[in-house]
């Protein structure tokens, strides 16, 4: 067993207005009434979409893109599932995932459809780096993350063979592997099933969302030896249906995106059960602000959400196929260091969101821990 630059290591292993909502002692909203009806100006709450932002690598086609990491606004790191022709991304009534994502799954099983793995874009939009050096790892490159502590490396999950890689930030050296063997799905301590996710702690410490498969979630130390894992099958606490996003706050806990079972739940980092929330449906992708928020991106409604600590829903916005600024299969999202708001939407692409200029700050995403 090995940790070292360019080895690898096998381990043991949107709704337009303001919407505040009364809380329940167990954090659950009540309703908030039916707002689809804003319209698609406003859908998009305090951003402007920017339209046409994400180039294409191919003219005609589309990356189904399922994560984005944002460096700095003039480099963001993209993880893609396939490429496939425009107006092929989304068939009503078509197979895979929440809605079904039509092209991009029907492609996904194709030999060799996973030609662009990972992208770094620039500012504009546009390309500046592919790293075809590492097609022969992936699967479905599932999220994509920066250890905010560590910001010369970058983290990429690997769902589907079941692995998460640490890379150097130019993508020249694959510094660890998690997950023994290539495609070798297991649940013992050497092994992932279909993981979806990363979190970092302060100390280098981290989180592992383990997944679709496995329903736990995995701690490693800064180091990549595992400490332990909590999570079963099913719908009470500590269990889960589809574990597909993880996030740390400032005071340490841990918040895990329960996607099928519409809730996030909440733990401390020893895996301690504290609380849930029931959310807008199917949570993806969570995230905890410096400025006491978590914010929470859903696939089955479409929309983000911003909670305070104690669970309260205090704005949303997103409707389903607001043009140019469509939720309907966003998956991950990112903000840089300017505040710009990227969306990884597997049926659109990557999406670009810039503040209004007459924005109320408080229902802008902040800055990440």
């Amino acid at each position: 067993m090995r940790r070292a630059a360019g080895r690898v290591l096998f381990l043991f292993p949107i709704i337009a207005v303001l919407v505040v909502a009364a809380e329940s002692p167990a954090g659950q909203q009540r309703s908030v009434g039916n707002d689809a009806k804003n319209s698609a100006i406003e859908a998009n709450g305090p951003y402007d979409p920017v339209p046409n932002w994400f180039k294409p690598l191919h003219e005609g086609k589309v990356q189904c893109v399922s994560g984005v990491a944002a460096e700095t606004p003039n480099r963001i790191y993209v993880v893609t599932e396939v490429e496939v022709p425009a107006g092929d991304t989304f068939r009503e009534g078509a197979a895979g995932g929440v809605g079904g994502s039509g092209g991009c799954t029907t492609e996904r099983y194709k030999p060799n459809a996973h030609s662009h793995n990972i992208l770094v874009v620039d500012g504009t939009g546009k390309v500046i780096e592919e790293w075809t050096q590492w097609n022969n790892l992936f699967g479905f490159g599932h999220a994509v993350r920066i250890n905010p502590n560590d910001p010369a490396h970058v983290w990429i999950i690997n769902r589907d063979v079941h692995q998460v890689h640490e890379f150097t930030r130019d993508g020249k050296q694959l510094v660890l592997t998690l997950g023994w063997l290539l495609r070798h799905p297991g649940t013992d301590d050497r092994h992932f099933n279909m993981p979806a996710d990363i979190a970092f702690l302060p100390d280098g410490a981290f989180f592992v969302a383990d997944g679709y498969e496995n329903s736990r979630v995995v701690k490693f130390d800064k180091n990549g030896k595992y400490l332990q894992a909590w999570g079963t099958f099913g719908s009470g606490p500590s269990q889960f249906k589809v574990v597909h996003g993880v996030a740390v706050d400032g005071q340490r806990r841990v918040y895990v995106a329960d996607r099928d079972n519409n809730r996030v739940q909440i733990f401390d980092e020893n895996g301690k059960y504290l609380n849930e929330w029931r959310t807008f449906p199917s949570p993806a992708h969570v995230l905890a602000t410096k400025d006491q928020a978590v914010w929470v991106l859903t696939l089955g409604s479409h929309r983000m959400a911003k909670y305070d600590l104690a669970g309260r829903l205090l704005t949303s916005w997103g409707v389903d196929k607001p043009a140019p600024g469509d939720f309907a299969g966003g998956h991950q999202f990112s903000i840089d260091s300017a505040g710009n708001f990227y969306v990884a939407n597997f049926r659109q692409g990557l999406m670009k969101f810039v503040p209004k200029a007459t924005a109320d700050k408080s229902r802008l995403i902040g800055q990440p821990y």
